[in-house]
């Protein structure tokens, strides 16, 4: 699931993910966590009794990169916001959708509490400026590697400008994969198609650390 989906199935409803204290804004964190970022038990990894405590407890993980909200730093679609007690004695958390220099737009839950306890919040779409916000989280991607072995036997194969041609297109989709610019669905196709050329799979190669 990616964010635009995960925005779909989840906007205008509301999300308890550990089914206490109603909807919340880290129980939308929570759920982010688990269907789109793949980490499967976020609150033992961020066993927070309030919002604003999932900056400190980041720093004990190597999964994300912690970015401090300054006027030379730019979240990316897909962070993780922070906000500080500015905003509430708790904080806030919510994703970031896109931004510019001045505003930002977020995934939320519990922006602005219900004042009757009995309605639950739901997630919708927000519009905020940069005050009071702690910084963002972005996910580390590990870098895969290239298994040289079975690269070169493939290789090895071939002759004139189809090597150099496969070479130069195995680096472009390992360095794309690499950085994020190819998912895993086109890695797929690219596989498909090394494969029908050289007997190679991509896939075989790329290790995932």
């Amino acid at each position: 699931m990616n964010l635009k989906q995960f925005i779909e199935k989840y906007q205008n409803k509301s999300v308890d993910f550990d089914g206490a204290y109603s909807a919340q804004c880290v129980d939308l964190f929570n759920q982010y966590l688990v269907d789109v970022l793949k980490i499967e038990k976020p609150i033992q990894m961020f066993p927070v009794m309030s919002a604003f405590q999932i900056w400190d407890y980041a720093k004990d993980n190597n999964l994300f990169k912690r970015i401090v909200n300054e006027p030379s730093t730019f979240p990316q679609e897909g962070d993780i916001v922070v906000w500080g007690k500015g905003v509430g004695k708790h904080g806030h958390v919510a994703i970031i959708v896109s931004a510019s220099m001045m505003e930002f737009t977020s995934f939320d839950q519990n922006w602005i509490p219900n004042k009757n306890i009995n309605i639950p919040s739901i997630a919708k779409l927000e519009k905020h400026d940069y005050k009071n916000v702690i910084g963002f989280l972005r996910l580390v991607k590990k870098s895969p590697d290239i298994n040289l072995d079975k690269l070169v036997e493939a290789l090895n194969k071939l002759d004139g400008k189809k090597t150099y041609i496969t070479v130069a297109g195995i680096i472009l989709t390992v360095l794309g994969y690499n950085l994020g610019y190819i998912d895993d669905k086109t890695l797929d196709i690219l596989d498909t198609i090394f494969l029908a050329l050289i007997g190679f799979s991509l896939r075989d190669a790329i290790k995932k650390k």
